[in-house]
């Protein structure tokens, strides 16, 4: 059975999601060292693996938020910013 590659990008948005630190942001290069113990074993030669940096236009991609903090950029999940309001609202 063969994966396809929009049901890989979603397995590694949701191993994302599961980052420990992502409701204080995460660098790019934070992100990426956690996908690459995450999926150490998997041996798949895919673009994020390239670098941070294009592990980061991958994320943009996917629908995270980034913001300049110091002299680095932090990635933000849009989605949790809204979870977040409509628990205040109740």
């Amino acid at each position: 059975m063969r994966v396809t590659q929009n049901e890989r990008n979603e397995k590694l948005l949701n191993i994302l999601l599961e980052h420990p630190y992502l409701h204080d942001g995460m660098t790019a290069e934070a992100a990426y060292n956690y996908l690459l113990g995450r999926t150490h074993s998997d041996r798949r030669n895919e673009k994020w693996r390239k670098s941070p940096r294009t592990l980061a236009y991958w994320m943009k991609r996917r629908g995270f938020d980034s913001q300049r903090s110091g002299d680095v950029n932090r990635y933000f999940w849009k989605e949790s910013e809204v979870s977040e309001e409509s628990n205040n609202e109740s």
